[in-house]
């Protein structure tokens, strides 16, 4: 039988429905400031976490890409750099818009905060996905196809018992918790890559998998698993990967303690070594 406890908090991690709609409201100001800036923004989508359901209250902002029509710049900062002080007046309810590649921050005084990605429309995937150029690593122009990796995404989820989107949260809880420098999106791609080898999902199991993968690997970054964009980054700079393999071996030790204590009945062992990895806030064990 599986970990009841950690289930149930794979579960909590969802944010509630009050987050979507402060992020709906939220989301018509900065639309029309894009839209009246020279990057002639069209519309505004969700692009990562929120839409693939795999955010997590709290903690996970909102993420936007912006269409744009204007000319797209040579470099991706010019373009962050326009969007920042369109956005940065066009609500008093934003308390800080900063430029942190490849997106803007848009900081509120209450969250759920946002980061908005220009983006300029390359084409569509042999799938029939859209595929955009935003801003990477190092200003230069990357692709990207969020409705191609929702769907891989969806589909694992789908086959394995709606598992697969709590697993990727626990992924995400544990990064917070951490301050790991590494990519969410890195994390669940990751996350769906593994649990399209498997069949069935087992949180205890299936998490520490996930984690020895990526130790593996090195933090590494990846392969598409759509083979539409190529890589898919990691880190944004080598010291922030060798910073996240060690974070990740640090969850793996606790893990590994935490099922000890589990098999043996400790259940104060078992809380602490669960704390370690997601914070205090992880619940008292049900079993």
């Amino acid at each position: 039988m599986g970990d009841p406890t950690l289930a149930a908090y794979a579960q909590s991690l969802a944010p509630p429905p009050y987050d979507r709609a402060t992020a709906s409201r939220r989301r018509a100001p900065i639309e029309g400031a894009l839209g009246r800036s020279t990057l002639r923004v069209t519309r505004m989508f969700e692009s990562g976490s929120w839409s693939h359901g795999t955010a997590i209250k709290a903690k996970s902002d909102v993420d936007y890409m912006a269409a744009a029509t204007g000319t797209r710049p040579t470099y991706p900062s010019s373009a962050l750099a326009t969007a920042r002080t369109a956005i940065s007046l066009c609500d008093p309810s934003i308390a800080t818009a900063r430029v942190s590649s490849p997106v803007v921050q848009v900081a509120y005084y209450t969250p759920p905060n946002f980061e908005i990605a220009p983006a300029w429309f390359k084409g569509r995937s042999p799938g029939g996905y859209d595929v955009y150029w935003i801003g990477g690593r190092g200003d230069e122009w990357v692709q990207s196809a969020p409705a191609a990796h929702l769907a891989y995404v969806d589909r694992q989820n789908d086959r394995l018992g709606k598992k697969v989107k709590p697993l990727v949260r626990l992924l995400k809880a544990w990064k917070h918790h951490a301050g790991a420098p590494v990519s969410s999106f890195y994390l669940e791609m990751r996350t769906a890559e593994h649990a399209a080898g498997e069949a069935s999902i087992v949180y205890e199991i299936d998490l520490i998998s996930v984690i020895r993968t990526i130790v593996e690997m090195g933090a590494r970054d990846m392969n598409d698993p759509q083979h539409i964009v190529g890589r898919i980054p990691a880190c944004s700079s080598d010291e922030k990967r060798r910073q996240t393999v060690r974070l990740l071996e640090n969850a793996w030790r606790s893990l590994f303690t935490a099922s000890q204590a589990r098999a043996r009945g400790d259940r104060a062992a078992y809380w602490h070594a669960m704390c370690a990895v997601f914070g205090s806030d992880y619940p008292w064990p049900t079993w």
